[in-house]
C-alpha cells in the first residue's frame, strides 16, 4: 500500500478502470487513441486489460482525449458526461489541481550500487502528491524531482527500481540521511556521513557492499543533489 501522500489513482466504482477506460474509447481503434495521447499501443491495451494502471498525468490525458469526466474515469464516482460536453471533465481537472500537486519525474537511473552515468535528464512523468502533505513536511514543490533507484547496495530501505523523491532545497550534510549525489559523473543515493578528518563516507544499507570514502581533498567533485524525504515501493 502507498502512503497517503501521494497517489497514482483511486481504485474505486462498479466498473474497473479498464473497464471505464474501454467505455471512455468507444469505437476508436487502440492504435489512434494510444497515438493521441503519445503513449504505445501495448501500454494502452496493458491498461485494457488491468495488468497495469498509468500514472494521473496520463489518466488526465486519457480523460481530456475521449472528452469524460477525470473523476469518472479514475473512480466511477460520477456519471458519464455527453460526449458534446466538456464541463465535468475541466470541473474534476480543477478539483484535482486544489488537493494534489504534479511533480515532475526524470529519467534518471539513481544507482545504489556501483554509480550509473545518466546524461540525460528528461521529464518523462509526473506522480501526484497532495499539498497538504507538501506543506506539512515544508517542502516547495519547484524544489521537488522524481528520479528511480537502480540497483540493491541500500536495500532493504530502497530496492531496485524504487521511486525516489528528492528535495533538491535540502543539501546541508546530516549525518545517517540518504541523498541523490554526484561524484564525477555519476548519481548515487546513499547515506551521508562525514568523518572527524573532513573524509565524507558514502554508507550502504546492503552490508554486502563496502562504504565508500571521498577523501577531504576530494570534496570538490562531490555534489549533494538533494535529501531523500519519501520512497515508493511496489509490494511485489
Amino acid at each position: 500500500m502507498k502512503n497517503d501522500n501521494s497517489v497514482a489513482f483511486p481504485v474505486m466504482g462498479k466498473e474497473t478502470f479498464a473497464e471505464r477506460l474501454e467505455i471512455a474509447i468507444g469505437s476508436t481503434s487502440v492504435r489512434a487513441f494510444a497515438n493521441a495521447i503519445d503513449i504505445s499501443e501495448g501500454a494502452l491495451r496493458k491498461y485494457l486489460k488491468g495488468m497495469s494502471l498509468p500514472q494521473i498525468d496520463k489518466a488526465i490525458l486519457m480523460a481530456k482525449q475521449a472528452n469524460v469526466s477525470l473523476t469518472w474515469l479514475l473512480a466511477g464516482e460520477e456519471e458519464q458526461p455527453a460526449a458534446d460536453s466538456g464541463t465535468a471533465i475541466a470541473i474534476a481537472i480543477s478539483e484535482f489541481n486544489e488537493e494534489f500537486i504534479l511533480i515532475p519525474g526524470y529519467h534518471i537511473a539513481v544507482s545504489t550500487g556501483h554509480g550509473k552515468i545518466c546524461p540525460n535528464e528528461q521529464i518523462k512523468r509526473h506522480l501526484a502528491f497532495r499539498r497538504k502533505w507538501l506543506k506539512f513536511r515544508g517542502f516547495e514543490a519547484d524544489s521537488l524531482a522524481v528520479v528511480f533507484a537502480s540497483g540493491d547496495s541500500m536495500e532493504p530501505t530502497i530496492h531496485n527500481n524504487n521511486t525516489l523523491l528528492v528535495n533538491t532545497a535540502d543539501t546541508k550534510l546530516t549525518d545517517g540521511s540518504i541523498f541523490v549525489l554526484r561524484f564525477g559523473d555519476e548519481l548515487y543515493a546513499k547515506r551521508l556521513q562525514k568523518r572527524f578528518d573532513g573524509d565524507i563516507l558514502l554508507i550502504s544499507d546492503n552490508k554486502e557492499y563496502e562504504d565508500q570514502i571521498v577523501k577531504a581533498n576530494e570534496l570538490d567533485k562531490l555534489q549533494i543533489i538533494g535529501k531523500v524525504v519519501w520512497i515508493g515501493k511496489d509490494l511485489y
